[in-house]
């Protein structure tokens, strides 16, 4: 072994704990995406094969949905070929149903007769008025065998022929959820499409590939337009609609990992130049002694790329721990056939080798730096370390133009509407600010500590001023592995925030008024939600309407005042002028509407005791069925008691809360009641898809900013040795150890509010800019958010990071004796 490195080892080993924790976090994010992704692929191919046991040939008939009877007519076709055992014609259905007592949707199809299930209850359904379910739908529904299931038709509303349930079914991956017989699938009230016709092979020729393929060309004669598949292909195909899916889960999981291995080597770097600065002395007395230059460098390297692969095999250990927790859970919550997690080479081979890679680069400057010390050193007399050089101008120049047209980029990508570009933009756009980063942060730390010191009037935040001028590699480098983490999250939370926002003001525009209900008696009971935050009784009475061809309809005529509806609605405009009205979209629908759909119209009102009135009609989807709304200056003598009740529900309502209303107004007001609840349900829904993204988005950040604050520990106790002589002097001058300890969690404190300033502005740019990027103005307007109760506590929690990432380093610091420190070593 170079005896240099032998040395390094025996001096540094323990100090280069943090930066192998660093590079174990990263591998591991890696590690843990590529198994799940594995894992995962495993487990649409076993999904794949399901579809396709049992089957020699699939046909896809729709292409022959143009004529009815033509895919049966194939299905006896094929039935009728020599090789053929048997061809099975599947259909499929989709209708309303009440199921177990609830409202739902029901997916029925024919089950086929060829393929390999279990029965963990019951049987298959045999008889018109028989259903078997998946188990997945009977636990959301929570049914059982015997329990009936009603279907609706789609047109009518009109409930149909009650199935029984007499089996729950599993190991079938199919996209419907409930399964019939031929004549179960004839009652059905909605009418069947055909899927496909399933084709099985006579008695030996069942499973050969040649006679697949033969057959498969005899059906191709018969109906050329049709795509028949050979069981092999049906695979393959299934797995190509699917790969989709797993390219984005790969990019998704090797993106973040990218960004933690970026943050990881930001941090291996700091790690090693803080211990060549620390070992100069050494260095030069081996120089002195007769190592070479390119010892020290190989040394050096060579520390790094050890110190790469112990942590990497550490980190392929952990990742694989964290895919195998994962992949139990995802058995546990979400599907019961979720392959099983196994290690894989390319998982190993690729935590491993990009581990190692990583380290030994992030070790090459320092080495170089090593390499560079003079044998002249080691006669020196050891004192407090020298200032370092100042604003590197051709760095700082470079980091300049790439932050200028990054940033430009992404401001082009809002305007243009290129999320490409805009992606470019602020990748270009944040490697400029990293690289000029060592003219900003060093000059703000130390702007910070003078005015700090100022305040205050301690000399402590003086020093750390002073700090920043003698030592800014140091300091930038530490702020910049934080500046990451802070940059990520702000950005995800603005650009999450601003999404909510435009979204909302678009809903609101469709929908000023989230639920509304043809009675005024559910005041009180919806007032007793906690969904709901105000409601307001509009009057109104019985009508008829009547359209320029004379079609009537009856009707509810409404109308309220400005101050009425003030507090619930979510925009001022919602009431029509005089002349004007708004109709439900109910006139619009139906054999005989009153007007075509979307299209202003000219209807006359009528009611009892009331002069008719003539109003051009403006179609509003957030209205109960058979309601009009006029203005409230059209001289009718409208009635509470005949009136609707509106409401608005909280911005952080629940899908489920809002259904909670809705089976409240059922309750009060009756089911042939007019309700609507669907703007409030949209919005709910659109919130939780958002906030859902955003948990995973930060969960996945979650690597990176770990590695950031372990970075910002490691860089602060390696430089108790880099500043031992140095808080030894401060010491012999009258310094505290609570002032030599406020000292190093004061700048570490000063150095995330710099993250804080800089990521913040610069992630609540990208956060607009993605949002804009994404969104055409014609389609939304993208209006800019910024959550400041969120930021406050991204804010609190990088703060909190940077006085715990002090904490031991203060620590140390501070117990330097000034005797010791001051010694010759």
């Amino acid at each position: 072994m170079n005896p240099v490195l032998r040395a390094n080892l025996r001096s540094g080993g323990t100090r280069l704990f943090a930066a192998g924790a660093a590079i174990a976090v990263a591998v591991a994010f890696v590690v843990t995406s590529l198994l799940m992704v594995d894992a995962f692929s495993r487990t649409m191919e076993s999904q794949a094969e399901a579809e396709a046991a049992g089957a020699d040939l699939m046909v896809e008939v729709s292409g022959l949905v143009d004529d009815p009877e033509a895919p049966a007519a194939l299905a006896e076709q094929v039935q009728d070929l020599d090789d053929v055992g048997d061809a099975q014609l599947i259909r499929s259905a989709f209708a309303p149903a009440e199921i177990g007592g609830r409202d739902g949707f029901l997916g029925v199809s024919e089950l086929p007769e060829h393929l390999p299930v279990d029965f963990p209850e019951g049987r298959a359904a045999e008889a018109a008025d028989e259903i078997t379910v998946t188990e997945q739908f009977a636990d959301a529904y929570g049914l059982t065998v015997g329990d009936a299931v009603t279907p609706e038709d789609p047109a009518t509303g009109d409930a149909g022929d009650p199935y029984t349930v007499v089996g729950l079914i599993s190991g079938i991956q199919r996209a419907g959820s409930a399964f019939v017989s031929s004549a179960g699938m004839d009652a059905f009230p909605e009418e069947a499409f055909p899927e496909s016709i399933r084709v099985v092979l006579a008695d030996t020729l069942h499973g050969d590939a040649g006679a697949q393929r033969i057959v498969q060309d005899q059906i191709l004669e018969l109906a050329p337009e049709a795509s028949v598949l050979t069981h092999e292909e049906i695979v393959e195909a299934w797995l190509e609609d699917l790969s989709g899916t797993s390219d984005i889960l790969v990019t998704i999981g090797l993106g973040f990992g990218a960004i933690a291995v970026f943050v990881a080597g930001l941090v291996i770097t700091n790690t090693f130049g803080v211990l060549v600065a620390s070992r100069m002395s050494t260095l030069a007395l081996l120089r002195a002694v007769g190592a070479t230059a390119r010892q020290l460098k190989q040394a050096t390297l060579t520390e790094g790329a050890l110190l790469g692969v112990v942590g990497s095999a550490v980190g392929v250990v952990l990742g694989y721990g964290a895919a195998y927790g994962l992949g139990t859970a995802a058995q546990a919550l979400w599907l019961e056939d979720f392959a099983s997690v196994r290690l894989t080479a390319v998982a190993v081979v690729v935590g491993l080798a990009l581990g190692t890679v990583v380290t030994a680069a992030a070790s090459l400057f320092p080495a170089l730096r090593a390499g560079r010390t003079s044998p002249m050193q080691a006669l020196r007399p050891a004192d407090v370390a020298p200032a370092e050089g100042g604003v590197p101008r051709v760095r700082t120049t470079i980091g300049a133009v790439l932050a200028v047209l990054g940033l430009g980029s992404v401001a082009a990508a809002a305007a243009l509407t290129s999320p490409l570009l805009g992606v470019a933009g602020a990748t270009l756009g944040f490697l400029g600010v990293l690289l000029a980063a060592r003219a900003i942060v060093p000059a703000v730390v130390r702007g910070l500590g003078l005015l700090l010191a100022r305040i205050t009037g301690g000399e402590v935040p003086r020093l750390v001023a002073q700090n920043a001028r003698q030592t800014p590699g140091r300091l930038t480098t530490t702020t910049s592995a934080l500046l990451i983490g802070v940059t990520l999250v702000v950005t995800m939370t603005v650009g999450a925030a601003t999404a909510q926002r435009s979204l909302d003001e678009e809903q609101a525009d469709r929908y000023p008024v989230d639920a509304a209900v043809a009675s005024t008696d559910v005041g009180a009971a919806v007032d007793a939600e906690d969904a709901v935050t105000g409601s307001a009784t509009v009057p109104g009475e019985p009508a008829e309407v009547t359209a320029e061809d004379g079609t009537e309809a009856p009707a509810q005529v409404v109308a309220a005042s400005t101050e009425t509806v003030a507090e619930i609605a979510r925009r001022d405009d919602l009431l029509p002028e005089p002349g004007q009205a708004l109709l439900s979209a109910s006139f619009y629908e139906g054999e005989q509407p009153v007007a075509q759909w979307g299209e202003t119209a000219t209807v006359t009102l009528k009611a009892a005791g009331e002069e008719p009135l003539q109003v051009q009609g403006e179609m509003a989807g957030w209205l109960p069925p058979g309601t009009v709304v006029v203005s409230s200056a059209a001289g009718w003598d409208l009635q509470e008691a005949e009136g609707q009740t509106w409401m608005r529900f909280s911005d952080t309502a629940t899908v489920d809360e809002v259904m909670q209303v809705s089976g409240t107004l059922t309750d009060v007001a009756g089911e042939e009641t007019p309700a609507t609840v669907e703007a409030a349900l949209s919005r709910a829904s659109i919130s939780g898809v958002i906030d859902t993204v955003l948990l995973v988005v930060l969960v996945l950040l979650a690597a990176s900013v770990v590695v950031a604050v372990i970075g910002v520990s490691n860089t602060l106790a390696l430089s108790v040795f880099e500043r031992r002589r140095e808080a030894a002097l401060l010491r012999a001058l009258g310094l505290s150890r609570g002032g030599v300890r406020r000292l190093v969690s004061t700048e570490a404190v000063l150095m995330a509010v710099v993250a804080l300033l800089l990521g913040g502005g610069l992630g609540v740019f990208f956060g607009w800019a993605g949002v804009t990027s994404l969104v055409a103005e014609d389609v939304m307007g993208v209006a800019l958010a910024v959550p400041w109760g969120r930021l406050g506590l991204i804010a609190a929690a990088a703060l909190a990071a940077a006085v715990v990432a002090s904490a031991l380093p203060a620590r140390a610091l501070g117990r330097t004796q000034p005797a010791a420190g001051l010694s010759q070593e």
